[in-house]
């Protein structure tokens, strides 16, 4: 934990699969932790090493004995695909916090096929809510991209998320229409409520 930031770190490294990064993130918000900063990262030898920064609801650190254990609960369900993370949270979406809506952060969705010699670069900002990180991995997904690094970080209510991806042949995405279709789905979940 670290208390100067107010954030619990937690680290997995785990077999990378297709889709690993959204049951992450959805066993998190699930288990009502809210992902203030992450690292992802897909190694050489097949495993992923993804270190997240958590807090509570509230912007607290993410602590406690119980709550740390029903975490690593999920974790695990999630990771053997045995947790229906979209049925979860819209069981709980009732209960979140109502307070950020206020804020009004206009979405963007930039892809960048300079910045990498070897993958798309997408940047995502737009305003933070409980499990959006998931929301966004999955679009990813199925849009048949493949995340294999990503750098989350939030401000306050404002989100900067960058992605690096391929698709599924591991291949930027180069065709103007798939671009555009990344584009509009990625909005489309930045604007939802």
């Amino acid at each position: 934990m670290d208390v100067e930031r107010s954030v619990t770190e937690i680290t997995i490294y785990t077999l990378d699969t297709h889709g690993l990064f959204a049951r992450l993130a959805g066993a998190m918000a699930i288990s009502g932790a809210n992902i203030v900063d992450a690292k992802i990262f897909t190694l050489a030898n097949g495993m992923a090493l993804d270190t997240f920064w958590i807090q509570d609801l509230e912007g607290k650190p993410f602590d406690g004995p119980q709550r740390l254990a029903r975490l690593a609960a999920r974790v695990e369900l999630a990771l053997s695909n045995r947790l229906d993370i979209q049925r979860e949270l819209d069981g709980q979406r009732a209960s979140w916090p109502k307070r950020d809506r206020v804020f009004t952060v206009e979405p963007r969705v930039l892809i960048d096929n300079n910045a990498s010699r070897t993958h798309s670069v997408i940047e995502l900002n737009g305003r933070d809510r409980p499990g959006l990180l998931f929301e966004l991995a999955k679009t990813l997904k199925d849009l048949g991209l493949v995340i294999h690094s990503a750098h989350i970080s939030t401000y306050g209510e404002r989100v900067v998320d960058v992605f690096y991806v391929k698709d599924v042949f591991g291949l930027k995405i180069a065709h103007r229409s798939k671009m555009q279709r990344v584009q509009k789905h990625l909005a489309e979940v930045l604007t939802a409520v």
